[in-house]
């Protein structure tokens, strides 16, 4: 295997790289596109969602259809207000990757820019894959965001030298280095040399959530799913724990670090909060915030590139926003009803007011009866507008526009 071409383009942390989006949540969410899986046997829900570094795309993971990355509209890059009237595009995939397997982490190269195709690349965990006629276990795997090809693959083995299946998987906040959460073991290699070398950091339980550090590069949270989250400062090879962050009732599923690294939020499996930990007194947490989460199912939560606004989806279709910026207990508090199924990834774009939403769950069908236990099944992508909105003044001719196709 050749080493993966993966050009850096690595923004260090400042505050006048990023031009914030001024988001409007007291307004109503205006959909702007939706991308909708029909509910068959199989059951094609979806599996959260993120937004592209750059915010051109929108990436999504299918289960049973596999990889889907969608492109932002044209008219969304500019403009500080949408029209009330504005008809809802269906989003169509520009790549696809089929994957038969069952995709449980994911991410984009924190250097992704469209401008330079090199650096639009995918990746992402498949613990098993059915090959010929048996499930294998599968290794990490590079996609190009730009053909879906297979560009290479990381494989980590175990003490018998058999290819072992992560859990989980992220980048360094440079995107030199890639982590990979095993059962006993996190193992971090080199974006650059695919292949099987790596090295071992040992960890208690199994890392169930990965998340690097933009502020301090080289940290990184190590969640597991024995409740617990690990700090590791990771720097030439070698490791160090920094601390132990114990206080969720299930394993811990998605993790985000504030904008100067000082706060790390987290959630867990059914588990109704989402812990802030401050990372300066990370003796207990700084306060919690409910949500509704009574599954197994991967709730993601999302942070606003100016680290003020916090989102979570959750069982019940909504979505919650808090205002993070005090120094205590939130006061300002929203949750917005988007779903009728379970809002189970959120993502907000890098630099404009829109907010993407996945929705989707595994109903369980009565054994008895043979059907679902519930009718409700909305396994759809979308694209919110939550900034300024402004009324058409001609609504009528709108209306006869969108019906004739003029």
């Amino acid at each position: 295997m050749s080493e993966a071409v993966v050009e850096s383009s690595y923004v260090p942390y400042t505050t006048s790289t990023f031009q914030y989006a001024e988001y409007n949540f007291e307004n109503s969410a205006l959909e702007l596109a939706r991308c909708q899986w029909p509910n068959y046997d199989d059951q094609h829900y979806i599996r959260g969602c993120k937004w592209s570094p750059d915010g051109t795309c929108l990436l999504t993971v299918v289960r049973g259809a596999g990889m889907h990355v969608m492109e932002l509209q044209s008219d969304l890059y500019m403009g500080e207000s949408v029209l009330t009237s504005r008809p809802i595009v269906p989003l169509q995939p520009a790549v696809s990757v089929p994957e038969a397997g069952l995709i449980y982490d994911y991410c984009w190269y924190p250097g992704m820019n469209s401008a330079n195709p090199a650096t639009c690349c995918i990746l992402f965990v498949t613990p098993f894959r059915y090959l010929a006629i048996k499930w294998t276990r599968g290794p990490i795997h590079l996609w190009d965001a730009f053909t879906g090809d297979l560009r290479c693959t990381y494989r980590g083995y175990n003490s018998v030298d058999e290819v072992e299946a992560a859990m989980s998987v992220t980048f360094s906040a440079d995107g030199q280095n890639i982590f990979c959460g095993y059962k006993k073991n996190v193992k971090i290699f080199s974006t650059s040399r695919p292949g099987r070398e790596y090295v071992e950091y040992p960890t208690s339980h199994q890392a169930s959530c990965l998340v690097a550090s933009r502020a301090q590069p080289g940290v990184v949270a190590i969640g597991t799913w024995k409740n617990t989250i690990e700090l590791v400062s990771q720097s030439d090879g070698s490791f160090r724990s920094l601390c132990k962050l114990s206080g969720h009732k299930g394993g811990i599923t998605t993790m985000a670090f504030s904008l100067d690294g000082f706060r790390l939020y987290s959630g867990a499996r059914k588990d109704k909060e989402i812990i802030c930990w401050d990372l300066r007194v990370p003796g207990r947490p700084m306060f919690c915030v409910p949500r509704e989460v009574n599954t197994n199912q991967k709730i993601s939560i999302d942070l606003s590139v100016d680290g003020k606004w916090l989102v979570s989806g959750g069982t019940d279709g909504k979505v919650q926003v808090w205002n993070v910026t005090e120094q205590t207990y939130p006061s300002v508090h929203m949750q917005m009803n988007l779903h009728n199924d379970c809002c189970n990834g959120v993502s907000l774009h890098p630099y404009r007011p829109i907010l993407a939403t996945a929705s989707g769950q595994h109903h369980a069908q009565d054994p008895l009866h043979h059907t679902r236990h519930t009718s409700q099944y909305e396994n759809a992508l979308c694209m919110w507008w939550i900034g300024a909105q402004q009324e058409d003044p001609d609504l009528l001719t709108t209306i006869i526009r969108a019906a004739t196709n003029s």
